[in-house]
């Protein structure tokens, strides 16, 4: 079974496109929000707020342009980049990045893909969901 969710980007010209929105996927409610909601960007207590506020396991955010995933409170925290490398006001040297999900009950795979020089190398990250 597979499932493509995207969020709202910079340049989105789908005016169907949401700018934040809650999924339901395996045992996990996932938030995706752009990410300019976020004030400072990619701050931790300010996406756990967003979390919280969607009460949601994990939160997909952009507006950064930079790959980074974290855990924090027992929840997981993705922002998958930008699969172009696009400007960053946050960072001149920009790599490109994308992630793909495997859900299996309460556990979740993420897989970004990252190039490197003239290389795309894949790194893992695993998040269970905690019992509840």
């Amino acid at each position: 079974y597979q499932r493509r969710v995207h969020g709202k980007g910079d340049f989105d010209e789908n005016k169907e496109t949401q700018e934040v929105q809650v999924v339901k996927l395996g045992n996990f409610r996932i938030g995706l929000i752009h990410g300019h909601q976020v004030v400072p960007w990619g701050d931790k207590e300010s996406l756990a707020m967003w979390q919280r506020k969607l009460d949601v396991d994990v939160l997909i955010y952009g507006g950064t342009h930079q790959y980074k995933t974290f855990e924090y409170e027992g929840k997981f925290f993705i922002n998958p980049g930008s699969i172009t490398g696009a400007f960053s006001n946050l960072d001149s040297d920009v790599v490109p990045t994308f992630v793909l999900m495997d859900i299996d009950n309460n556990r979740l795979v993420n897989y970004v893909y990252q190039l490197e020089g003239d290389e795309v190398k894949v790194k893992k990250k695993e998040f269970t969901k905690s019992e509840e």
